[in-house]
């Protein structure tokens, strides 16, 4: 989530109301709208970090509340909004309301992108779960994975049938798919189907054409990341295929991204390097790309010196400059203990070829 910049302006003590707001503005918002803007209010005027995860914590709403709350204040002309690149609230300006008016939000319009999970509201879960169709895949669902779904389990399930667009036979089928592979947790499920969306699966059949395909042309597709491509895999090089994507249960994006690094540290084709690599992503639990990047993030962390820097996720400021410092979310489910050192397995492996 990026940062938020809160302007406006600041007194001394106390939180000052405008009898304007009280008299023109109060009686027509909502509770939630009403509590987002007083606490706004606070927030400048004791120089207090904010975002809208931590609005959401402390009102005990969902995070799509909070924007809904912002983007009801924007339309009054209360407050202005600021959007980063990636449409996240960068910044909020508090305006006058005495000289405020309703206004049209012009929000950032960018292409849509199935992939871009968005953030469902309790009645939005509360409606999906009502549905006769919803009901039975959530208990396929439980089945499969011995156990009740969590509202994160749902908003995932919510996300593959209404964004990916996946039928309710093809979940089923994802669902029996990842958890013969010895895979239960429903981050792995949702990463496999937007690898299947990727690939253009629309059917149980196209899922179980795809898996078959994994076969021979995936053997060439890391034979030629390896820069290889005048032969076929060795016997050797299908059981390390075999094992990365089989015991590791790695896809190919994932191995493809292995295959690269190894490449770039050691400038020829190592299978044994990006073995390596791979079983220390496994032993990480990694699951997804996303998840190679929060390694690579925390292990940036732990390599340099600790900057300046506020706690919490937003600085809020009267006009300063948001921090573009980037955090590792410190709810991820691997541990980030062992040491992620690639310099060091490069020696290792020199060493051992020289032998």
């Amino acid at each position: 989530m990026s940062g938020i910049v809160l302007r406006g302006n600041r007194y001394s003590g106390n939180t000052i109301v405008s009898n304007c707001f009280i008299d023109d503005y109060m009686s027509e918002a909502n509770g939630a709208q009403l509590k987002v803007y007083l606490y706004l209010m606070r927030c400048i005027e004791a120089d207090d970090p904010v975002s809208v995860t931590s609005l959401a914590d402390k009102f005990n709403y969902t995070e799509t509340d909070i924007r809904r709350s912002l983007l009801y204040w924007a339309r009054k002309g209360i407050v202005s909004l600021e959007f980063d690149e990636e449409d996240n609230i960068s910044g909020i300006i508090l305006n006058d309301p005495a000289q405020a008016s309703e206004t049209e939000v012009i929000l950032p319009r960018k292409q849509p992108d199935k992939k871009r999970k968005p953030s469902y509201s309790a009645s939005e879960l509360a409606a999906f779960s009502s549905q006769s169709e919803i009901k039975q895949l959530v208990f396929v669902a439980e089945q499969y994975l011995a156990r009740p779904l969590t509202p994160t389990d749902m908003r995932a399930l919510l996300f593959i049938y209404d964004k990916l667009g996946f039928s309710e036979d093809l979940i089923e089928y994802l669902i029996e798919y990842c958890v013969g592979k010895g895979k239960t947790s429903m981050r792995y499920i949702e990463q496999t189907a937007m690898n299947w969306a990727d690939e253009g699966v629309k059917s149980v059949a196209d899922a179980k054409g795809q898996a078959k395909s994994f076969g021979g042309g995936d053997y060439l597709a890391v034979l030629k990341a390896f820069g290889i491509t005048d032969r076929k895999p060795a016997s050797r090089e299908i059981e390390y295929i075999d094992s990365w994507r089989d015991r590791c249960g790695f896809s190919m994006d994932i191995i493809l991204e292995a295959v690269g690094r190894s490449i770039m540290r050691t400038s020829k084709p190592s299978f044994e390097y990006a073995d390596r690599i791979l079983k220390d992503w496994a032993a990480n639990g990694v699951e997804s790309m996303e998840d190679i990047e929060s390694l690579d993030a925390a292990y940036a962390s732990r390599t340099q010196k600790p900057a300046n820097v506020m706690h919490g996720s937003f600085s809020l400021q009267g006009g300063a400059g948001t921090s573009k410092k980037k955090t590792v979310n410190s709810k991820t489910h691997f541990s980030l203990e062992r040491q992620y050192d690639f310099d060091e397995l490069e020696a290792k492996l020199l060493k051992r070829q020289r032998v």
